[in-house]
């Protein structure tokens, strides 16, 4: 069950730990990078900014500034979208995790096609301003109007489908690690069963040592062997079950 507000968090608490495991290595990778992805409603209230302040700008000198600011935004804006919906494979060490962000942003067409649209929308009045063509006033307001209510519902969206996605895996992990523990402690009890039987061979062959002559000598070696058998069974039995209680 995830917690907290889905208008303001963007990772539970329980996926923020204070210092990164070893073993929690990957887990931070993912959060580092699903945290860039929400930068999206950030840079998109940036941008609409950047659009008005150009309206207010007193002189060319002003305006120039606020451009070089917008198309630094609309530059991150599209390599986050790109991690969204793009097609060109990402460096290998977030290969895995941008290859599962995209599964599971691909899984909502319609919500695709929005976030699509505003990023075509990015495109066209950052072309303009490329152009030499400065928007009003009314339409970097309509430019936010248009684009920020999608960009911060559907990205909110995204967000949490990809911590609920995480959140099953993780239950489902535990619930696999539940399964093989039932079935390794099963196993050596089995495993214990065994050598107590062949204990009492032990025992048995110990009796029959007893006899006088050869037959008794034999019976000796025997019993020495299975009782050094068992004994070996239980230690290694000792060993697994430490061990596995330290890796489950």
């Amino acid at each position: 069950m995830l917690h907290g507000s889905r208008n303001t968090q963007t990772t539970p608490e329980y996926y923020q730990p204070d210092t990164v495991e070893p073993g929690d290595l990957e887990q931070h990778k993912l959060r580092v990078l699903i945290d860039e992805v929400a930068t999206l409603r950030g840079l998109t209230i940036q941008m609409s900014l950047r659009l008005m302040a150009l309206t207010a700008a007193p002189d060319d000198g002003q305006r120039q500034l606020v451009c070089e600011e917008f198309r630094a935004l609309r530059a991150q804006f599209d390599a986050n979208m790109d991690m969204l919906f793009g097609t060109a494979p990402p460096d290998p060490e977030h290969q895995d995790h941008i290859a599962w962000i995209r599964k599971i942003v691909a899984g909502n067409p319609d919500r695709r096609a929005q976030l699509l649209g505003v990023e075509a929308a990015v495109a066209s009045i950052g072309d303009a301003i490329d152009a030499g063509r400065m928007p009003g006033f009314a339409e970097a307001r309509r430019f936010f109007d248009e684009n920020w209510p999608v960009i911060r519902d559907k990205m909110t969206e995204v967000i949490w489908d990809l911590w609920a996605d995480l959140d099953a895996q993780k239950s489902a992990a535990i619930e696999r690690n539940g399964a093989l523990q039932t079935t390794l402690q099963n196993t050596l009890s089995d495993i214990k069963k065994f050598s107590c039987a062949i204990r009492m061979i032990a025992i048995n062959s110990a009796v029959l040592a007893t006899r006088p002559e050869d037959a008794g000598a034999g019976f000796q070696v025997i019993s020495k062997e299975v009782k050094q058998l068992s004994e070996d069974i239980d230690r290694s039995t000792n060993r697994a079950k430490e061990t596995i209680s330290g890796l489950i």
